[in-house]
């Protein structure tokens, strides 16, 4: 059942170094990569709302114009400085339990999702993650309460801290309750997938897995691990970006 004041927020924006203009690039069927995130996000059990969460360079005239071509939220806000674009997105829409994507993620494993809001509703968690969980990179997303990230929006003030939305809970273990929340299966080809969309070779991939499992509508995407075993099964899709280095954050 949708909940009032869970969203979605997607951080987005044409600006990207590797691959620029990729959120709104040709992708599956008649979608780009952020129409796709769209409407996955509204495919979800709990999400009651999608914002997206991008920049006031005028690059970005285009994903808010996207936006209100599919009726979604978006919101504009400083380019380099996320996180306080992130939290004032979260103030203005009222956002009071915050599901965290990116445009880079357009296979985010929504079942994990939707699982990790029904964790955070058991009220024993400030901050939910998947990433590390066992999924492929480029699956995974986070979960988190609005008093929580207020905090976070207040007390960072490391520069990385505010290239990003997150790191600020995962470097602060002592300060809020966290959990990483695995799938419930975790399969074994997981960790030599990669299914971001960071350069043209991951975009290929994602065609590609798309085209060879038959579906071309957001709610058709297989299972996570369903695409695991096709990619397992076809060495020579998986091999596609197979040489793309992932970008890493430091450690804490």
């Amino acid at each position: 059942m949708k909940k009032q004041g869970v969203h979605l927020i997607v951080q987005a924006r044409m600006g990207s170094s590797r691959l620029p203009g990729k959120i709104l690039m040709p992708f599956i069927g008649e979608y780009s990569p952020l129409e796709w995130i769209i409407a996955r996000g509204r495919l979800s059990n709990y999400v009651d709302r999608v914002i997206i969460a991008t920049s006031t360079n005028p690059k970005d005239d285009a994903t808010e114009a996207l936006c209100k071509k599919v009726g979604c939220d978006v919101y504009r806000g400083s380019e380099d400085d996320v996180l306080q674009r992130f939290a004032e997105a979260v103030h203005a829409f009222d956002t009071q339990i915050i599901a965290d994507s990116t445009g880079d993620n357009p296979f985010f494993d929504l079942a994990v999702m939707d699982h990790m809001v029904e964790i955070y509703e058991e009220g024993q968690f400030d901050y939910l993650n998947s990433h590390p969980g066992g999924l492929p990179v480029g699956t995974g997303t986070q979960v988190f309460g609005r008093a929580a990230f207020d905090r976070v929006a207040a007390e960072a003030t490391d520069p990385y801290d505010h290239e990003h939305v997150t790191p600020y809970f995962y470097h602060h273990p002592e300060l809020f309750r966290q959990r990483i929340v695995e799938p419930t299966v975790v399969h074994p080809f997981a960790p030599q997938a990669r299914l971001t969309l960071d350069t043209q070779q991951d975009l290929d991939l994602l065609r590609a897995v798309a085209t060879g499992m038959g579906f071309t509508q957001p709610e058709d995407q297989p299972t996570t691990n369903e695409i695991l075993d096709y990619l397992q099964a076809h060495p020579e899709v998986a091999a596609i970006n197979k040489d793309i280095v992932q970008k890493t954050f430091p450690k804490a």
